[in-house]
């Protein structure tokens, strides 16, 4: 019959298996203090290796400690603006030369918003066309998100007032999205999403009010050309190029 000794190893069968998990340097002599090795169906010492689980666990923890820092470091710094920048003056960047061609030189802009804030800049800016006898005008706004995403709310749909039934139509080459709408009585509309920046364009004929028309309605003073889609991708093409020099 074999000993327990026998079975487990003398002394002079080489160092005896270190258990899981205990310390490591030599082995205490033998005695109640000698660290017993669980026997081994094949007679040999049973040895034992760190389980699968801990080194998942382990990358775990590092993928987590690094996704963390990543979202500091975009909190910290903030979103990129794609080149875009903020505006003091809108006006002066919008030349709206294409519609100008069309309807006449652009007359004295009006800034009506140009406000700066940590999270938004927001410009709006106002102007006709043709002098004195000017038919059409224009309003431009731009808006540069510089912390949310303001690509979730870009919906055409969403927009209140006068644009809600309008017939959306989707721009091609022009940002990341882009949407036209007209309607039959001089106004059209371009609405530009690219990046953090969002931009529009919202042409409109000069309105003129009639004493002698059934309840003073005001009759658009003329109606916006076919071709006119066209002019405003190339003026807002144009700005959206300048606001990102």
């Amino acid at each position: 019959m074999i000993s327990e000794p026998e079975l487990v190893g003398g002394d002079d069968d080489g160092p005896i298996p270190r258990p899981y998990g205990a310390p490591f340097g030599d082995a205490p002599p033998g005695g109640a203090d000698r660290a017993e090795v669980p026997a081994d169906p094949d007679g040999g010492g049973r040895r034992f290796s760190p389980r699968p689980w801990t080194w998942a666990l382990a990358g775990a923890l590092v993928a987590s400690a690094l996704w963390a820092g990543g979202l500091y470091a975009y909190q910290a710094e903030g979103p990129d603006l794609g080149g875009y920048r903020a505006t003091e003056d809108l006006c002066a960047e919008a030349k709206l030369a294409a519609l100008g061609a069309e309807f006449g030189a652009p007359g004295e802009a009006t800034q009506d918003v140009g406000e700066s804030h940590q999270a938004l800049d927001q410009a709006h800016c106002s102007v006709s066309f043709g002098g004195d006898e000017a038919a059409y005008s224009a309003d431009v706004s731009y808006d540069l998100h510089k912390k949310t995403d303001p690509g979730p709310e870009f919906e055409p749909a969403e927009t209140i007032g006068v644009w809600d039934d309008w017939d959306w139509k989707p721009v091609t080459g022009l940002g990341e999205q882009a949407f036209f709408a007209q309607d039959d009585e001089g106004f059209a509309a371009l609405k530009v999403l690219d990046g953090q920046a969002v931009l529009s364009l919202f042409l409109s004929a000069q309105v003129a009010y009639d004493p002698d028309h059934e309840n003073g309605t005001p009759e658009p003073a003329a109606s916006a050309p076919p071709g006119v889609r066209d002019l405003m991708v190339r003026d807002m093409r144009a700005l959206m190029a300048e606001l990102r020099r």
